[in-house]
């Protein structure tokens, strides 16, 4: 009988202790916080988990989408685009340059840099410098299509290797560097102005100044508001919108540019387009985007091979959106701006401007 007391005794004092623990957790958890790494926050053994997370709310250089990101020089850029003012103003165009080391804090490089304000331009990084072609003025600004060619090897000074290049003005294509080579993708022209003003053509350059075209139409077809990224040593184009205005979530690959394969006609995430897609030595990621109706997403992806896609579980998702960028830096994935909008009881659409940063890990 001692024993049966002592056992049941010992029992009792282990549920306590169990129901005290488990309420601490639960406070801990709910508790608001900036930065989001505690060990008691672990996420289930299953799945693509990224268990920390790291908030900027307000980032220095306000409210932003449209605009473009790279890493060069062990730092994150971001480079002009749109924002929004005030209740009145919808649209503010900007060439300001910024970066950061660490997300949180941003050094504004340049101002007003060389080249004319626009939103919906390329970037990427090559030959030791950052690039930017195309984009395109708000309708507030003129609404002015662009073609020309930028590098610049610091951020602060930019130099314009081409002013008309052989292709047309353009807005939401991308650029990719594949082995010292930048390719050109997709995009939308003014419709005002040409016929095929959803593009399917792809150009390629090693100096900027000399861009010859690949193809007229890739087997991919016509397309703008894709994403493209160098991964596995190969260029892979996902998703966007194309001249039928059908959304998709078609993935493609090439290791060269010019011959393109078909990873898949139809991956695990819904149809899409401005999302964005990075990559690290594990995969790629897939970040947000919009969909049919205006819908817009705050869901993560990730693949090894771009035929199987993994939805991420993170602790807490970024507010749905489009229009922004996504890096892979200092081994977290970070989600940078952008917007989305809602429409109100009478059928107008409001539109809403992040400034907030995300990073995950």
């Amino acid at each position: 009988m001692k024993n049966r007391f002592r056992i049941e005794y010992i029992f009792g004092i282990l549920v306590i202790l169990l129901v005290v623990c488990s309420c601490e957790l639960h406070e801990g958890v709910t508790n608001k916080e900036i930065l989001l790494t505690s060990p008691e926050k672990i996420l289930p053994a299953s799945g693509i988990n990224l268990p920390n997370t790291v908030i900027s709310e307000k980032t220095s250089y306000g409210r932003r989408a449209n605009h473009a990101s790279v890493v060069f020089d062990n730092k994150m850029w971001v480079i002009a685009g749109h924002g929004r003012i005030s209740d009145t103003i919808f649209f503010e165009d900007r060439n300001d340059i910024w970066c950061s080391t660490d997300g949180k804090n941003w050094q504004e490089v340049n101002s007003k840099a060389a080249f004319e304000q626009r939103g919906g331009h390329a970037m990427t990084v090559a030959n030791n410098s950052m690039w930017i072609v195309g984009g395109k003025r708000s309708p507030s600004g003129g609404g002015q299509y662009f073609n020309d060619v930028w590098r610049s090897k610091n951020g602060k000074d930019w130099v314009q290797t081409v002013k008309n290049a052989p292709f047309s003005a353009r807005r939401h294509h991308t650029l990719t560097n594949l082995n010292g080579r930048m390719f050109l993708i997709g995009g939308f022209s003014n419709p005002l102005d040409e016929e095929d003003w959803v593009k399917g053509d792809i150009w390629v350059s090693s100096d900027s100044v000399q861009w010859d075209q690949v193809t007229k139409l890739a087997p991919f077809g016509r397309r703008h508001g894709h994403a493209t990224v160098v991964y596995n040593n190969r260029i892979w184009v996902i998703g966007g919108y194309d001249n039928y205005g059908n959304y998709l979530n078609d993935v493609w690959y090439s290791k060269n540019g010019y011959q393109w394969n078909l990873a898949t006609p139809n991956a695990q995430f819904s149809r899409r387009r401005l999302h964005e897609v990075v990559a690290n030595e594990k995969g790629m990621w897939l970040t947000g985007g919009s969909s049919k109706g205006s819908s817009y997403h705050n869901d993560i992806w990730f693949s090894k091979d771009g035929i199987a896609w993994e939805s991420v579980n993170v602790i807490k998702f970024f507010p749905a959106r489009g229009y922004h960028t996504s890096l892979y830096f200092d081994d977290r994935l970070w989600v940078l701006n952008g917007y989305y909008d809602v429409a109100d009881e009478e059928g107008y659409y409001n539109a809403v401007y992040f400034r907030d940063i995300w990073g995950y890990r």
